[in-house]
């Protein structure tokens, strides 16, 4: 993957093969993500490739798991009742009422 050089460089070899995403957990793609974005921002252009695959999958992988928690939530609430637009700034029932 990536080997360190002399004062804290790094550099990539395009023969080199890159680790696919879908074999890394999240925080190890998290982790690959931001050091090529890293080294994408300090002027290597080798790096802006890996960089956007990597983040692309990340991003990929959060929507697809925020999807599947929605659905979960929306599967166990029940439906709120139907009530006028203009219900909102009224109590639900005669107790809650404030009295001045």
């Amino acid at each position: 993957m990536l080997c360190a050089l002399e004062r804290g460089t790094i550099r990539f070899s395009m023969t080199q093969q890159l680790p696919h995403p879908d074999d890394l957990s999240d925080a190890e793609l998290a982790e690959q993500a931001h050091a090529w974005r890293r080294l994408a921002l300090r002027g290597d252009r080798s790096a802006r490739a890996p960089a956007h695959a990597y983040e692309t999958a990340l991003r990929e992988r959060v929507r697809a798991s925020m999807a599947a928690e929605l659905i979960a939530n929306a599967s166990t609430a029940g439906p709120e009742p139907k009530r006028p637009w203009w219900r909102r700034w009224w109590p639900l029932s005669t107790d809650a009422r404030v009295t001045s």
